[in-house]
């Protein structure tokens, strides 16, 4: 088996290459992302299982709480996209990436606009922070990037999270 190392700026010690030897969690899901049709019974079951929720419904959707979510192990936290996405439809979801979105656009005025240094810096990193967390669980959700088990900000179940994107 051909295993992808990243190219990445050397990290010392946590350089991913390293990371992905030591660790054999990071080797399932690197292999789940790969290739989940391998083994769909086994660690390749959730990304599978949310790749039928996403494409299954189409556009429109099936409907507020007629879909097949509770399939997908951990849908609350790790896989709420894939179940928007079959409960509501494809034109949902872009909706929902819209919101996104413009409170990314809104957070970056917010900080252009402010004269003082430290609350630019501030917004800023928190406008990162949410960028990134966005990109991460929806791009593991949709089989673009490995999943990383992190909550969607402000729609993910997790009270830690819901805080912290609110803050």
């Amino acid at each position: 088996m051909r295993v992808l190392t990243p190219v990445v700026v050397n990290l010392g010690i946590w350089d991913y290459g390293v990371a992905y030897k030591l660790f054999s969690h990071i080797q399932v899901r690197v292999e789940a992302w790969q290739n989940p049709w391998s083994d769909v019974a086994g660690n390749g079951y959730q990304i599978a299982q949310s790749l039928f929720a996403i494409c299954t419904w189409g556009i429109t959707g099936i409907g507020l709480t007629r879909g097949y979510a509770t399939s997908i192990p951990v849908v609350e936290r790790d896989f709420i996209f894939a179940a928007i996405c079959e409960e509501f439809g494809s034109i949902f979801a872009i909706g929902l990436l819209a919101i996104f979105i413009l409170i990314l656009l809104e957070g970056a005025r917010g900080a252009l606009e402010n004269r003082s240094r430290f609350l630019t810096l501030l917004c800023a990193g928190f406008t990162a922070l949410l960028a990134f967390q966005t990109f991460l669980i929806i791009g593991g959700v949709t089989k673009f990037i490995p999943l990383t088990g992190v909550t969607l900000p402000f729609i993910s179940y997790g009270g830690t999270s819901i805080v912290i994107s609110y803050i």
